[in-house]
């Protein structure tokens, strides 16, 4: 789009940051979408960090690391495991950083509640149409830069029409967090460390795979949070009760008194229709191997794509989302 284009940002939500989202208490904001950053080996986020200037904390891992196999049988390794990289966390959370950057744009740059239905090229550009509260409206552009899953691409009436073999290409790319939900535990302290755990923990029972401490800095309550392990399916069924069996996951894994938390938060990305799709209910924990996307002529001429799925390097990550704008600001 080159230095000096004038841009507009078309949000389909009644808020920024898409897949970053915050649960916000007293003490601070909890993330329910990408918690961490590696700075380290991540040039982009390291930079709009340092530019916006949150602090950056290490992810608490120092304690035992709790392992629950199939049946449900626990055990514990005294020393856990250290990543590496150490995985980073933003003060104030991933949204932090995003308000941030989004504070440094001129008033009206960013259009809430605009979901894009159509756009079609044109002889000089492209005609973008978007549902808003009070009707239709559409914009003339040179270009659009689509910052979104690619599977959502096939919502949109794009004229003339994708090849079919594009289309099924789209389709066939999962959106990166689209089948997962996330749990956040609340506490009053963080009485897992009473017991020299770091409050991580892997699980093959369910219905959380993946747990950590939230824990924010200083701060006069704690957090776990954990990823699902149970398919989109398993947890439709079952989501006004998901509460109970997290919590009574939390005390087998680190306690009795673990199993009272104060609030238990379900963020079920699968539900959310600007994240995920049909195709997406099929659960997916492992990470895609995102490849860089391009649109065929006449489309790309018009048309890129830069969502986070689309990035040359780091898909699916925020240093992607980075790498696939600077891509389609450079393009």
């Amino acid at each position: 789009m080159g230095r000096g284009a004038e841009v507009v940002v078309l949000e389909a939500r009644a808020r920024i940051g898409g897949r970053v989202l915050s649960h916000r208490t007293a003490s601070g904001a909890y993330n329910l979408g990408p918690a961490w950053v590696w700075p380290g080996i991540q040039p982009r986020i390291a930079r709009t960090i340092q530019a916006a200037g949150p602090a950056l904390t290490e992810q608490a891992e120092a304690g035992g690391f709790v392992f629950q196999d199939q049946t449900g049988g626990t055990q514990c390794l005294p020393h856990g495991f250290a990543q590496e990289p150490p995985s980073m966390r933003i003060a104030g959370g991933i949204a932090a950083l995003v308000e941030a950057v989004a504070n440094g744009l001129a008033p009206g740059v960013v259009r809430l509640e605009q979901a894009v239905r159509r756009i079609a090229l044109t002889e000089t550009g492209v005609a973008v149409t978007a549902e808003t509260r009070s009707g239709p409206v559409t914009l003339h552009a040179a270009r659009a830069a689509l910052a979104l899953p690619p599977r959502l691409i096939g919502g949109i009436e794009i004229v003339p029409a994708l090849p079919p073999s594009v289309q099924a290409a789209l389709a066939a790319v999962p959106g990166w967090m689209a089948g997962q939900a996330k749990a956040l535990a609340l506490y009053d302290r963080p009485l897992w460390r009473d017991a020299g755990l770091s409050g991580s923990a892997f699980s093959q029972a369910g219905p959380l795979g993946e747990l950590h401490d939230a824990s924010l800095r200083g701060a006069a309550e704690a957090a776990l949070f954990g990823f699902f392990a149970w398919p989109p399916a398993l947890r439709a069924g079952r989501r006004a009760a998901l509460p109970e069996p997290v919590a009574r996951q939390l005390g087998t894994l680190f306690g009795a008194e673990a199993a009272r938390p104060r609030e238990v938060i379900i963020q079920d990305w699968a539900t959310e229709p600007f994240t995920a799709t049909k195709a997406d209910q099929v659960n997916g924990n492992a990470h895609p191997d995102y490849r860089p996307i391009a649109l065929p002529a006449p489309w790309g001429e018009r048309i890129t794509l830069a969502g986070a799925e689309a990035a040359p390097e780091f898909g699916g990550y925020l240093e992607g989302a980075l790498a696939a704008a600077e891509a389609a600001y450079l393009g």
